[in-house]
């Protein structure tokens, strides 16, 4: 749902405050300073700042009010007796501040996860103090600290602070030091004779990977079928894009990084045919399914963009069928299970979707409604009117989903309600079905999912999780080679006071929930969990800011699910990076991006033997064209064709022709290519390469190797273009291979290509060396990992945004 702004003038901000503004943006966790991708130090003018500060909650108008903001602050400090939230990890001893009135009695004591209390005695002296006005009187309050223990078991305990006539609790967790290794994870399936191969597997936009029984896109059937095809050829895991949900009724967004909701799965990757329920539907009913199943046939199998509109439409139409088919008391209990086991968050987007399914039912009345209410909002200067993707208004009295009207809707619409969660078990089922398979076969570690970084400002998380949201802001990227204007995803970053306030709760869902079912996951734009960087609405995405997390509170809880999970966890660290970010990111144990094209030194192509030991190594990324077109230069074609050269195209064709063709010497001199096949943009068949490049890529350091499908079938088409939205048809192209001609998964099954390279990778194994020193991933750790583009300047938004599973559930198909 698109937000219409009321007025368009913007808040005046006064400059002359340089110093208590810095101050105030210190105390707020904003950077007014950051060193660029050329590693030049820029920094944020005041108008920014105070922008940023303003969307943060601060008033930043006058210097008063920004004096004021730091004194308020200051106050606060001593008013909370206890944090909101603290933690320590396994072996350490924290000490935590709290705070009371000079001279009143106190007791402290730790509340285990497994109900244990631990008395807590090891209390300082004070450390602090300040007069502070309480219910209108002068109170001296004093701050001490107590010391935690070291021994204490990993979990999520309660700290309760007593006092006079009140007690006050907060959340503590102790988390593990590391998350799961690869060893950890691979052990458990490892047979004695797989001690020494190092895991690698299969990458895949599984939307554009269909069979002939798909209904137009990749679904859970078909990763089945691919996991079991991937294991038969020695692959340890599979690695998807996003299956976050999207709008639960056309039109939906298409791209699987910008989705409406990271805490449910979006119901059109569902096998229709695997649902159990299929088993027992009258002939009409199954008579209706068929024929929407028809329009999805072999003649449908063509390279055109996949019609999501079309899909998801049919599909729900299809799932609402087998809902409303008699179960018996087995399948009922489990699916009531299910429910009760559920996040507050899945359940909040089930609401949000009978709600949104509602409103949009109205049709062209409704629309013109919705036009009304927006002229209105205008002319009075007030509130802003939500409009949904289906061009209707949101209901404006159901504000968020505690309002009284939101419990009169859910209350009136149950059973709408309880079909949204159903298709959350039956998206569990099989992707539960999936990893199974998985596992069964050989597979020692099976699904990675993906993580985005973020969610869409008119989507259901947006809703459900405004209180811990900065909605006057949203998340981008500075100026770099790749984009001089900045990046703008469009979507609202999480409010670091909010957050922590909240204990992480919302993040620990999020977490716990994009972890179930999986082996691995891959955290999209990891440095997130460090700095976000914030556009102030109304500004360019250039004109933002980076606003600091705590960190170490958000690993912790991060290493904590991870851990419960037993999943291992990749970061995709491409890009600007700050300081020490991937140095903590490697003593926690998560695995760094490491990608053969930007894996560069000033002296050239860097040795694979020296990529970082803790990453996941792979020839590209969904961002990039894959292997076929990269080496005929389709990406500088496109961008030419598209309008995103700044610099001469002749000089653009040229410098990059040589950069990649001297990589391509590199790896010929390596033993791994004719010198005859690296004439860039030239060649003519590229599989000869493309199995050159995965034998230098073989030998790699790394822990983990990645082999793009994209690259085994030749496909020469880029999933996405970054810098594009409606000119390029982003994250709807299904696989094709080199002639054009789409590739459907039966194929795959006896193929030619994919055994060549499982025969690489498998004859590459060696016993992966855990404690090997950490190779430097760049010379400049803020300067993006890659080589430097010959002066290639694209522009817009972020292209990519991970995914989640969902709540326990069992798959065995009790009618």
């Amino acid at each position: 749902m698109a937000e219409q702004s009321s007025s368009s003038a913007a808040p005046h901000f006064v400059t002359d405050m340089t110093g208590p503004l810095h101050r105030l943006a210190q105390a707020l966790g904003v950077q007014p300073e950051y060193r660029s991708a050329e590693g030049e130090t820029v920094q944020i003018p005041d108008r920014t700042l105070a922008a940023v500060l303003t969307a943060l909650g601060a008033r930043c108008e006058t210097r008063a009010q920004v004096e004021d903001g730091l004194r308020a602050l200051d106050d606060a400090r001593f008013a909370r007796p206890l944090p909101a939230f603290a933690h320590q990890f396994a072996g350490d001893s924290a000490r935590i501040p709290f705070t009371l009135p000079e001279g009143e009695r106190f007791g402290l004591s730790l509340m285990t996860e497994s109900g244990t209390r631990v008395p807590l005695t090891e209390v300082g002296p004070v450390t602090e103090t300040r007069t502070v006005m309480t219910e209108g009187a002068p109170v001296l309050r004093q701050v001490r600290t107590v010391a935690i223990p070291a021994d204490l078991p990993l979990g999520e305990h309660t700290i309760t602070l007593t006092s006079g006539h009140r007690a006050d609790t907060m959340p503590f967790i102790v988390a593990p030091r590391t998350v799961p290794t690869v060893e950890d994870v691979t052990a458990a399936a490892m047979a004695a004779s797989d001690s020494h191969r190092r895991p690698w597997g299969i990458t895949v936009q599984l939307y554009s990977l269909r069979s002939r029984i798909s209904w137009g896109t990749g679904d859970f059937g078909d990763l089945r079928d691919l996991m079991a095809i991937s294991a038969e050829q020695g692959a340890d895991f599979v690695l998807i894009n996003p299956i976050h949900a999207q709008a639960p009724v056309p039109p939906v967004e298409n791209s699987p990084y910008l989705p409406s909701s990271r805490q449910a799965i979006d119901p059109i990757y569902i096998r229709i045919e695997d649902v159990p329920e299929a088993a027992y539907i009258d002939t009409d009913q199954r008579l209706a399914i068929q024929s929407l199943a028809r329009r999805w046939g072999k003649p449908a199998i063509t390279a055109d963009p996949i019609d999501r509109d079309r899909i998801i439409a049919d599909k729900i139409a299809a799932l609402e069928l087998l809902y409303k088919v008699p179960v018996g008391a087995a399948r009922r209990a489990k699916f009531r299970r299910f429910v009760e086991r559920a996040p507050q968050g899945m359940r909040d987007w089930a609401v949000f979707n009978a709600i949104y399914r509602h409103a949009s039912s109205g049709g062209a009345k409704a629309k013109r409604a919705a036009k009304s209410l927006q002229k209105d909002s205008a002319r009075s200067g007030k509130d802003t009117v939500r409009i949904l993707a289906t061009g209707v208004a949101w209901p404006q009295e159901m504000t968020g989903p505690r309002a009284e009207a939101v419990r009169e809707f859910e209350a009136e619409h149950a059973g709408d309600i309880e079909f949204w969660m159903w298709t959350q078990f039956i998206a569990a089922e099989q992707l539960r079905r999936a990893q199974r398979t998985a596992r069964e076969l050989g597979m020692r570690i099976g699904l990675v999912t993906d993580l985005a970084v973020g969610v869409s400002a008119g989507g259901a998380d947006s809703w459900t999780l405004d209180a811990f949201l900065a909605t006057d802001a949203t998340v981008g990227a500075p100026a770099d080679f790749y984009n001089q204007q900045g990046q703008d995803w469009s979507q609202p970053p999480w409010h670091p006071r909010r957050l922590a306030d909240a204990g992480y709760a919302p993040l620990r869902d999020l977490f716990r929930t994009a972890f179930t079912g999986a082996g691995g996951i891959r955290i999209d734009h990891i440095m997130g969990l460090f700095r976000l960087w914030w556009v102030p609405r109304g500004n360019a995405a250039k004109d933002g800011a980076y606003v600091s997390y705590d960190s170490e509170a958000i690993l912790a809880v991060l290493a904590l699910e991870a851990h419960r999970a037993g999943v291992l966890v990749i970061g995709e660290d491409l890009g600007t990076v700050g300081p020490g970010v991937r140095e903590r990111l490697t003593e926690l144990g998560v695995l760094g991006t490491s990608v053969l094209w930007f894996e560069q030194t000033e002296s050239g192509l860097t040795d694979p033997r020296d990529y970082r030991s803790l990453s996941l190594a792979t020839l590209n990324t969904h961002d990039m064209h894959p292997t076929a077109g990269y080496l005929n230069l389709a990406d500088i074609e496109l961008s030419e064709e598209l309008g995103l050269l700044d610099a001469d195209p002749r000089e653009v064709y040229t410098g990059e022709r040589s950069n990649r063709q001297d990589a391509l010497k590199t790896i010929a001199e390596a033993g791994d290519l004719e010198p005859t096949d690296t004439m860039v943009g030239t060649i003519d068949d590229v599989w000869p390469v493309t199995v050159g490049l995965h034998a230098y890529l073989a030998r790699t350091s790394a822990q983990l190797v990645g082999v793009a499908l994209a690259d085994v079938v030749g496909e020469t088409r880029a999933q996405n273009k970054p810098g594009t939205s409606e000119e390029y048809p982003n994250w709807t192209l299904p696989l094709t291979d080199g002639t054009g001609a789409p590739v459907v998964l039966d194929d795959l099954d006896g193929g030619d290509r994919l055994p060549v390279i499982a025969r690489i990778m498998n004859a590459s194994a060696h016993e992966v060396a855990a404690d090997r020193p950490v190779a430097p991933a760049t010379m400049d750790e803020e300067r993006p990992v890659g080589p430097e583009p010959a002066a290639v300047a694209e522009s817009g938004t972020r292209p990519s945004d991970a995914a989640t599973t969902a709540p326990d559930t069992e798959d065995d198909d009790e009618r």
